[in-house]
């Protein structure tokens, strides 16, 4: 049962507080209980080498377990970037931004590899980027100049580009929030949007630029905490299940478009999420529905209920032992990308980094 436990903690990503140096009380324990994955925040970081030494150590300790670790972060430039120069990184310009340059396809390459090569840098191996959801309405709150473009088409050539890229250089990256978080007019931090279009116009404009991260070999997709009436059943519309926990949703994305890499949904502790359902019951119904990996990225304490509530939910046989087997086997395949890092910390923020990003913006 214990190995089982385990294997349930595997699905689990921890966030945790601190801008420590080594892997403090909280990182162990979920390391010690069989979680495989991290992600950091702006709260975890002080600076280059500090970052390097906390994921070094957190790594050090999955491996006294006999395990890897895979370290995350969103670092998708501009307003979302974890890692910036106020930390000594190298800044990167926002997709909107980077997506204006003359030589745009070539300045997304160049920069993706900027970005991979301090992410390996620091020890951190996965980047949740890029946001492939196409901005198509001006009052979104939330996405706005994390997209490339309000073409469907733009945003699938230049993120896959980006996908290509960073991937080439041994960091995964994981396209978000599947199946279009573009035109919305609510953020799901704070409650469920809906995404009213018919399924034509979502064949048409939204799913395009995801399809295009299957092609390029993406290592991830999440799926976004959205209800989307054309992709569900009605009675998971009647009781506002959003497409995280949507099997229709899911087995569209896995089925349909063929997508064999893991299948993320965003934090668990969102309001979208907690104002609608317990922490428990979401992660069951998302797990049964198709999904993989389940970011839970603040408390300790939800992070033990995930754990706690897969395992029933395994264990009684409400969660069928292929599905379970299923994620499992998906995550595993992602731990192909925990690695130590390659190159030296000189690299990070570098003169030669930050003229890359100048020349591309002033278009040379």
């Amino acid at each position: 049962q214990e190995a089982v436990r385990r294997l349930c903690a595997s699905l689990v990503v921890f966030g945790f507080d601190s801008p420590c140096r080594e892997a403090n009380g909280h990182a162990k324990r979920l390391i010690a209980k069989g979680s495989v994955a991290t992600i950091l925040f702006g709260r975890n970081v002080e600076s280059p080498d500090q970052v390097k030494s906390l994921c070094s150590s957190m790594k050090l300790e999955a491996l006294a377990h006999g395990r890897k670790l895979l370290v995350m972060t969103d670092q998708e430039g501009g307003k979302v970037a974890r890692l910036t120069s106020q930390e000594s990184f190298t800044d990167i310009p926002s997709a909107r931004r980077i997506a204006s340059c003359e030589d745009r396809k070539g300045a997304v390459t160049r920069i993706a590899k900027v970005m991979a090569a301090e992410l390996k840098a620091v020890n951190v191996d996965m980047d949740l980027a890029p946001v492939l959801d196409v901005d198509s309405n001006p009052k979104n709150p939330v996405i706005g100049d994390r997209s490339y473009s309000s073409s469907s088409k733009d945003v699938g050539e230049l993120g896959g580009a980006f996908i290509t890229s960073i991937q080439e250089e041994g960091v995964a990256a994981c396209a978000k929030h599947f199946p279009g978080h573009g035109d919305t007019s609510q953020d799901s931090h704070v409650d469920i949007p809906v995404i009213k279009h018919s399924r034509a116009r979502l064949l048409e404009t939204e799913i395009p630029p995801f399809e295009r991260a299957i092609e390029n070999d993406v290592a991830a997709i999440m799926v976004g905490h959205l209800l989307v009436p054309e992709l569900q059943s009605p009675s998971e519309v009647d009781l506002g299940i959003p497409a995280s926990m949507s099997k229709f949703v899911v087995d569209f994305l896995k089925k349909d478009l063929g997508f064999r890499g893991a299948v993320f949904i965003d934090d668990m502790e969102m309001g979208a999420i907690t104002k609608n359902f317990s922490l428990g019951e979401a992660i069951v119904r998302s797990l049964k529905a198709g999904v993989d990996m389940f970011l839970v990225c603040h408390s300790e304490s939800s992070q033990n209920e995930a754990i706690e509530a897969i395992f029933r939910a395994v264990k009684s046989g409400e969660v069928d032992p292929g599905r379970f087997a299923d994620a499992v086997g998906r995550v595993h395949k992602l731990l192909s990308y925990a690695s130590s890092p390659t190159i030296s910390l000189s690299v990070v923020g570098s003169p030669a980094h930050r003229e890359i990003i100048k020349s591309f913006l002033q278009g040379k």
